[in-house]
């Protein structure tokens, strides 16, 4: 087996990640600065691999936010806060990068996806969203690729688009409440008085109605046909593999549990502390050779190192939607903002489904929900939106796995058209459009429902 090259700019990503969460313990400025220092030189390093259009996006949205800061003369702190403030998102991939490999190996989740992918028809769709939502949750996208083959198999059209609406309905809907998910990060930090204990109970009731709601589009769009039957082996082995599968992620979730609350940080650092020792002890307890642990040791620490340089598109979105909300909270007046939402949505739970369908809509033209977010919570609190913070936070929380899968540019659909072969615009607008326009109404009525009762 050939070493793995690991360029320069992986390394300082990982060099990065490490500092970031030394800072979360110390709050030390110096520090601070020289993460900041860092992540601005990998971007520079990779950034010609960025593609064009991120490329131009990204420029578009800096410019625009040191613009608006300019009109304060606060250049030098947008730039610094901004990039800052991205550093916690890139910890939560740097996290999830250590169980890529050993999900993929893992003979649990292998049996479990076994008996989902020959599901017979008529429990295939909620089977596979029900099954990818639960992996999703703790695994994040390796769970996508996880159930992935399903995808190869493109001979019957509709099967091949009802399989990929199923996965990713599955998929995006665990942003409702998993701290695992780069949308509940965001919202954290932009709602800074919720916390993740006070909306994850109904996060995980809207996470299951917006699941729902794509099944529910998929019965009516398509008519079911003749029924078959599993095997009796395939459930057994499934009973095995379930247990197994639970033993795993209720470790995984255990130690980040107890991290929170013995260490007093964030979900990103907490989930940067556990996951790399997580992920290789799982790694090697996967190996027949007991006798090189260490050899395997070396060979995931530098196969998930060297994957770092492949964040850079994500980097480079992170920092410019921070950099441009920031930007524009400078020269806004909230005031004028909230007189302007009295006069034209007068109504609170008019003004909750219109928040919601602005997500959809800012998804189709390719704005990520991240900008959304970040730019909306710079200037609008929840007091002058007129909603109290938990409402807010779950119109965002739901409204970011939305507008992911009606998005061309989103990692969501990027991810998918990956697998599927297929355009990552046809799966957003042709694909996705109606089924989540289906579900953002559920959602509506469910937060619009929540708000008037006080659940």
């Amino acid at each position: 087996m050939e070493p793995i090259r690991t360029s320069a700019s992986a390394w300082i990503y990982f060099i990065l990640c490490i500092l970031v969460i030394f800072d979360a313990f110390l709050d030390a400025r110096w520090l601070m600065l020289i993460t900041v220092g860092l992540t601005i030189s990998y971007i520079l390093l990779q950034f010609k691999n960025i593609p064009t259009p991120q490329k131009l996006a990204a420029l578009a949205l800096i410019l625009i936010g040191l613009t608006a800061a300019n009109e304060n003369n606060t250049v030098p702190e947008v730039l610094i806060e901004g990039v800052a403030r991205s550093q916690i998102f890139l910890l939560l991939f740097f996290a999830v990068a250590w169980l890529q490999l050993p999900v993929n190996n893992s003979a649990s989740l292998a049996s479990v996806r076994d008996v989902i992918l020959n599901l017979p028809p008529g429990q295939r769709f909620l089977g596979l969203s029900l099954g990818v939502h639960i992996l999703g949750a703790l695994l994040n996208v390796a769970a996508v690729g996880l159930l992935s083959p399903l995808l190869e198999d493109r001979s019957n059209e509709i099967l091949h688009r009802r399989f990929s609406l199923a996965i990713m309905h599955g998929f995006t809907s665990a942003s409702a409440w998993s701290p695992f998910y780069i949308g509940m990060i965001v919202v954290l930090v932009a709602i800074p008085t919720i916390t993740w204990g006070k909306i994850a109970v109904q996060g995980m009731i809207m996470a299951i109605i917006l699941i729902l709601g794509g099944w529910l589009f998929d019965r009516f769009r398509y008519p079911r046909t003749k029924k078959l039957h599993m095997e009796n082996v395939a459930v057994k082995w499934c009973q095995q593999g379930v247990t197994d599968t639970v033993l795993i992620l209720v470790s995984l979730i255990s130690f980040v549990i107890i991290t929170l609350n013995l260490a007093d940080v964030s979900i990103p650092v907490a989930l940067a502390v556990i996951c790399p020792p997580f992920g290789l002890i799982w790694h090697i307890m996967q190996q027949k050779d007991s006798l090189h642990q260490g050899k395997q040791i070396i060979q995931l620490t530098n196969q998930v190192i060297s994957g770092f340089a492949g964040l850079r598109n994500e980097a480079m979105m992170f920092v410019a939607a921070n950099i441009f909300g920031i930007g524009i909270a400078n020269i806004i007046p909230t005031e004028d903002v909230s007189e302007v939402l009295d006069l034209i949505l007068p109504s609170l739970d008019v003004r909750v489904a219109a928040i919601i369908f602005m997500f959809v809509f800012c998804g189709c033209i390719g704005l990520h929900p991240i900008i959304i977010v970040v730019s909306l919570s710079a200037f609008l609190s929840p007091e002058l939106v007129g909603l109290k913070d938990w409402v807010l936070a779950l119109i965002y929380l739901g409204s970011w796995g939305l507008s992911t899968m009606v998005s061309p540019y989103s990692g969501t659909t990027l991810f998918m058209s990956r697998f599927t072969g297929v355009a990552s615009h046809v799966i957003g607008w042709k694909w996705s459009l109606y089924s989540v326009l289906f579900s953002a109404f559920l959602m509506a009525i469910f937060i619009i429902t929540l708000r008037n009762t006080g659940f």
